[in-house]
């Protein structure tokens, strides 16, 4: 399912245009000029999706800043903020930009609704509160331990068994004697976050989140992930997006994200930018050289 079909950024005369009306009427203005002159100036001007998109690029070359403006002129809801380093410069850049929706179009009312951000940052958060959950199951369970220890060396008080008091404890106390102290935490503690590796709570996070028929746009999922759990979560995508209704437009550096059949790739470390194949990236030779290298050795 197309949900968006093309995206478009200004171009490099509309920026001057306005940079220029901007700068004359603030001559003394120290406003970094961005998400001005980062696209731009690798020509980088429209995108037309594909069911996966990926945005190709190392640190600084701007894939993250044109999944950005596309969620944010979506109005897309982020559990972190948006990096507006000049607000007023970005709003405007916004603005500026245009999107067409895809063959979806007739059925969806908003496509904001059907769409889904999730970041590396939102990972990271996910992580940690996963980490203090766990935490907090720790210390109840050793709480819950020590009520069992104490049970099964209390004695059996007094009962009054006209008024009721005691009855409560003296039932508790009993049972605790007879069972055994796994069997008395499981009653007593409720149910457990399960604990996994860092790797293994963001993998578990996409795929709690990515359900069928929405747009993803995810900023570097592969982030915290082993090369095992970035070929899973490759497969967890292209199966989502064949089956399930599902388009993906992906900011990614990952060699085994880069590998998915049939996605289409922007080259943001080339200028102008272009659309090309995992095997023609000049990372992915630079891998391919290494491990030819140690071909012997495998």
């Amino acid at each position: 399912m197309i949900y968006l079909d093309s995206f478009h950024f200004p171009s490099l005369e509309e920026e001057e245009n306005y940079l220029s009306w901007y700068f004359s009427e603030n001559p003394c203005s120290m406003n970094k000029l961005y998400p001005f002159k980062v696209l731009s100036v690798k020509e980088f001007y429209s995108i037309d999706f594909e069911r996966i998109t990926l945005l190709y690029g190392g640190n600084g070359s701007g894939k993250s800043t044109a999944l950005n403006a596309i969620a944010n002129k979506l109005g897309v809801a982020r559990n972190s903020a948006y990096n507006k380093a000049n607000k007023e410069f970005y709003d405007e850049y916004i603005s500026m930009c245009d999107y067409e929706e895809g063959e979806s179009e007739e059925y969806i009312l908003d496509l904001k609704d059907k769409t889904t951000l999730i970041t590396s940052d939102d990972i990271f958060k996910y992580m940690l509160d996963t980490r203090q959950k766990n935490g907090y199951v720790n210390i109840r369970r050793d709480k819950v331990i020590d009520d069992w220890f104490d049970a099964r060396k209390s004695r059996i008080k007094h009962i009054n068994f006209e008024t009721g008091e005691g009855l409560d404890e003296y039932k508790h106390t009993k049972k605790a004697k007879k069972q055994t102290c796994y069997q008395y935490v499981s009653e007593n503690l409720g149910a457990e976050v399960e604990t996994f590796s860092n790797g293994e709570t963001g993998f578990m996070r996409f795929i709690e989140g990515i359900v069928p028929d929405r747009l993803y746009l995810l900023d570097e999922p592969e982030n915290s992930l082993s090369c095992e759990l970035q070929m899973k979560l490759a497969e967890y995508i292209e199966r989502s997006a064949r089956y399930f209704g599902c388009q993906f437009i992906i900011a990614t550096h990952s060699p085994f994200l880069l590998a998915i059949q049939e996605a289409k790739i922007y080259d943001l470390d080339s200028c102008p930018v272009t659309i090309s194949k995992f095997w023609e990236l000049p990372n992915m030779m630079l891998l391919h050289n290494l491990f030819k290298g140690y071909d012997s050795k495998f």
